[in-house]
């Protein structure tokens, strides 16, 4: 996912490995505390993501616009990153970053879908 951070008019994008939890209401990711855009989300905790596939046509398009707030997540949902990226741990390089880092949370507060195969511009909206 791409996530998009404003903080002292500043603008931040950063590409991040994320895992969705509580429903697919919230998005898990690993930054740095030092990182722009996590320095950026200390001021100002609104912000967008974007997720997509890859595509050249425009009838494949599919992904999703959102807009939350991050803050860091519970130390619990550790365990569903490591779920879905195991190789974290075992690699040597990844896991001596992991002593860097934080879990973030991104909770979803409004999310549009797109789905050009349904159409071009099909897109469904919702509140949370």
């Amino acid at each position: 996912m791409t996530l998009a951070t404003v903080g002292n008019k500043v603008a931040s994008a950063a590409a991040v490995f994320y895992v969705p939890i509580k429903n697919n209401t919230s998005l898990i990711f690993v930054s740095s505390p030092e990182s722009e855009h996590i320095l950026n989300c200390k001021m100002e905790p609104h912000c967008a993501v974007t997720i997509q596939d890859d595509g050249l046509r425009w009838e494949i398009i599919k992904g999703a616009q959102l807009k939350g707030e991050v803050y860091v997540a519970d130390k619990k949902y550790w365990m569903n990153y490591f779920e879905k990226y195991p190789y974290i741990k075992s690699d040597e390089t990844l896991s001596k970053v992991l002593e860097k880092v934080k879990l973030y949370e991104f909770e979803i507060e409004w999310a549009r879908l797109i789905d050009n195969s349904k159409g071009f511009g099909n897109r469904e909206e919702y509140n949370f």
